[in-house]
C-alpha cells in the first residue's frame, strides 16, 4: 500500500507541475482572449488535481499509522506472549502459585525461558510467565490493560512512561558531551524499545551500567538505554514497539535512578527529541486507550 502511495502522490505532483508552468506561461501570453481562455481552462483541471493530491497524501500519511500496545507493570511481552517477568527471590510467593496463579503450564516456562526440563529455576535472573487467557480477561475487565496509542512507523515513542520529565538534554556538562538525554524514572520503570528492531547488545557497559542497544530499520538508527536495573532481552532477539526490554535503575556512573536514552546513526550521536513526539508536561495526559476485553 505504500508504494501505490508513493507513487500515485508523484504522480499527481507531475501533473501539478505540467499544469502550474503551463499556467504560467499563459499568464504571461500577450494575447488577452487567449491568456483568459487557457486561465478558465487550468484552473477547471487544478482544483480537483489539487483536492486528489490532498486526499492522496493525506491517505499516504495515514498508511503509516498503526496502534502501538505499550507494555506496562501489569501486562508485558516476550516472543509474542502475553505475561510478566517475574524474579523469584524476589517475590513473595512461591513457583508453584506464580503457576497457579497465572494460569501459566510450567512446560511453557521452561520452553519461552529456554530452561532445561532437568534445570532449576533460576533464583535471581528474570523468568517470563506467560499469562493463561482467563487471567488476561481479568486484568482487561479491572482496567490493567495496556495503553493503546497511534503512532507513525517511521517515529520513534518514548522508552518510559509520560509521567516523567527530561532532566538533562543532548549537549556539553562537565565539559563532556552528555550524548543522550536523561528521563527521570524511579528504579524499576518498564523500559520500552522506541520502535520495531533488533537487539545488538545487552550487557554491562561500564559508565552506561546495564544497557540495550537494538537496531532500527527507521534510517538505520540505533537506540541505546542505558543505567538500567534488569535486562529482560538478549542479543540477537527482535523486540517490537512498545515491548518491555528492561526496568531502570541507577547501574553504572549515575548520580541517582534514571533512564539514559541515545539515537545514533552509524556512531554518529543524534539528538533524540528530533525522533521523538512532544514529550507531555505534567499537566497534560496523553489520550490513549485501553485494552478491552472482548
Amino acid at each position: 500500500m505504500n508504494f501505490i502511495g508513493i507513487f500515485i502522490v508523484s504522480s499527481l505532483l507531475y501533473c501539478l507541475t505540467q499544469i502550474f508552468v503551463r499556467f504560467i506561461l499563459a499568464v504571461h501570453n500577450k494575447s488577452s482572449k487567449r491568456c483568459v481562455d487557457m486561465r478558465k481552462k487550468y484552473v477547471v483541471f487544478l482544483a480537483p488535481l489539487l483536492f486528489c493530491f490532498c486526499s492522496a497524501a493525506t491517505a499516504f500519511a495515514a498508511s503509516f499509522k498503526k496502534d502501538v500496545r505499550i507494555d506496562n507493570e501489569f501486562v508485558q511481552t516476550y516472543r509474542e506472549k502475553q505475561g510478566k517477568w517475574i524474579i523469584l527471590n524476589e517475590s513473595k510467593f512461591s513457583l508453584e502459585k506464580i503457576l497457579k496463579e497465572y494460569g501459566s503450564e510450567e512446560i511453557d516456562v521452561r520452553q519461552i525461558n529456554e530452561i532445561g526440563l532437568d534445570a532449576s529455576f533460576p533464583k535471581s535472573s528474570p523468568v517470563f510467565f506467560p499469562f493463561g487467557e482467563e487471567y488476561v480477561k481479568n486484568l482487561l475487565t479491572v482496567g490493567k490493560g495496556r495503553d493503546i496509542v497511534i503512532s507513525d512507523a517511521r517515529e520513534f515513542i518514548w522508552p518510559v512512561s509520560t509521567n516523567s520529565r527530561i532532566t538533562s538534554r543532548i549537549g556539553k556538562r562537565w565539559n563532556t558531551l552528555h550524548s543522550g538525554v536523561d528521563i527521570a524514572c524511579s528504579k524499576g520503570s518498564v523500559v520500552v524499545a522506541a520502535a520495531d528492531g533488533l537487539v545488538i547488545s545487552a550487557r554491562d557497559s561500564g559508565n552506561f551500567g546495564l544497557s540495550v542497544e537494538i537496531q532500527h530499520d527507521i534510517n538505520n538508527i540505533q537506540t541505546m538505554y542505558a543505567h538500567n536495573s534488569r535486562l529482560l532481552i538478549k542479543a540477537g532477539e527482535k523486540v517490537k514497539k512498545g515491548q518491555i526490554i528492561a526496568l531502570s535503575g541507577n547501574t553504572g556512573h549515575s548520580t541517582g535512578p534514571h533512564l539514559h536514552f541515545e539515537v545514533k546513526y552509524q556512531n554518529v550521536v543524534l539528538n533524540p527529541e528530533h525522533y521523538l513526539p512532544a514529550f507531555p508536561k505534567e499537566s497534560e495526559k496523553l489520550v490513549v486507550m485501553k485494552e478491552e476485553n472482548q
